[in-house]
């Protein structure tokens, strides 16, 4: 598949490398910065663009660790959704994902992460490297789930919340929405 990049940063890097190790090729990037290891067409930018370079799959290679930047990052794949993109979840091969979880468009699904059974993760959402979301829980539109952080059973990840690196969810939690487990904490 063909697909235009959104953002050239080094969270598209990862997102890069899982594409190309499924024979997807990048044909050109958006960012304001010309991108020193993407070997593609550079449109030089802010976001969005109208230019399709040859290709209506685009994934949204832009990361965010703040509400507001998860927000941000949720709305551009809007705008791209809204321009005609299609913007398929990208899950990276060596992720794990049960067949009985649901992943909805524009959803980044890093190296080593493992998605458990029951699971619903909405439109827009980053599960990063190592993450790991467990049974029954729903993790809501533009959230991040940073590397290495645990969501257990029956938890609600709230929309454009993010859970930092290491973090731990305990089981049936409710994070709010644009709420913020920092790094290495337990919640609640």
């Amino acid at each position: 598949m063909n697909i235009l990049l959104v953002g050239a940063g080094g969270h598209a890097r990862a997102i890069v490398e899982g594409l190309r190790s499924q024979g997807h090729r990048i044909v050109a990037y958006v960012d304001p910065s010309q991108s020193p290891w993407l070997d593609a067409t550079w449109i030089q930018t802010d976001f969005p663009t109208t230019d399709k370079a040859g290709t209506d799959t685009c994934v949204i290679g832009v990361g965010g660790m703040t509400a507001a930047s998860l927000k941000l990052r949720l709305e551009l794949m809007e705008q791209y959704s809204a321009s005609g993109y299609a913007i398929p979840p990208t899950t990276h091969p060596a992720a794990f994902v049960s067949a009985d979880t649901v992943i909805e468009d524009g959803c980044i699904i890093l190296a080593r992460a493992v998605i458990q059974p029951a699971v619903e993760i909405e439109a827009g959402v980053i599960v990063n490297t190592g993450a790991i979301v467990e049974h029954d829980s729903t993790v809501q539109s533009g959230a991040h789930i940073g590397p290495g952080a645990i969501i257990l059973g029956g938890c609600t990840v709230g929309k454009c919340a993010m859970i930092g690196a290491g973090a731990t969810v305990l089981p049936g939690a409710t994070v709010p929405p644009g709420g913020l487990v920092r790094a290495g904490a337990r919640y609640p």
